[in-house]
Order: structure tokens, then sequence, then C-alpha cells
């Protein structure tokens, strides 16, 4: 088998690293002669071997982050006012809906 010719333009940042040292990744690669993309795979601490991934286009990563963004959007939301309830002189918290999937931090 050819050797994958590749090249790391530029790291943005690590998401995770697993017990065996491997990083999950968001990079600007180079791959082959193709025109570089965003690329979100995992890396062998010396940047040899790879992991299964996903390149995307900027447009993509675009849409990718709009998605995340209505995603994210109920964790960031901001904290809606408190009201005082008539039997007690301690404020409460008002309600708001929790979206189907809940705090994203509960999984």
């Amino acid at each position: 088998m050819a050797d994958l010719k590749f090249e790391i333009m530029q790291q943005f940042g690590t998401l995770s690293t697993s017990k065996s040292g491997w990083n999950l990744e968001l990079n600007f690669v180079q791959w082959g002669d193709n025109q570089p993309k965003f690329d979100l795979r995992t890396w062998s601490p010396d940047h040899k071997k790879m992991g299964k991934g996903i390149t995307l286009t900027h447009a993509e990563l675009v849409k990718l982050d709009q998605a995340l963004e209505t995603v994210l959007a109920p964790e960031t939301a901001p904290v809606a006012p408190t009201e005082l309830d008539d039997s007690e002189d301690e404020p409460q918290a008002a309600t708001s809906e929790k979206p189907a999937w809940g705090k994203l931090n509960d999984f």
C-alpha cells in the first residue's frame, strides 16, 4: 500500500485525549495534492498515524457552526429572571422548557 501524503498546515485545537495518548483534533490538512480542508479526527501523539475522521470545506464548517449554535443555544441562554412566590419570601427560578436531549453535559 502506498504511503498517504498529508501535511497538517494549521492546528486549531485538541478536543480530547484518549488513555492511549491519541488526540481528537481539529486541524487544517492538505491530503495529497488536493485543496486543504478542515479535518476532525484522532491522531497519534507523533502525528504519523491517524484514525477515521471527517474533512470539511470552509462552507461546510460554517454550516456546522450554525448547527452547533442551535444545539448549544439552550446551554448558553441567559438565566431567566426570578419571581417571588406569594407564599414564600424566597425567590423562585422561572421555569423554562428543557430541550429533548437535556443538557449535553448530562451525557
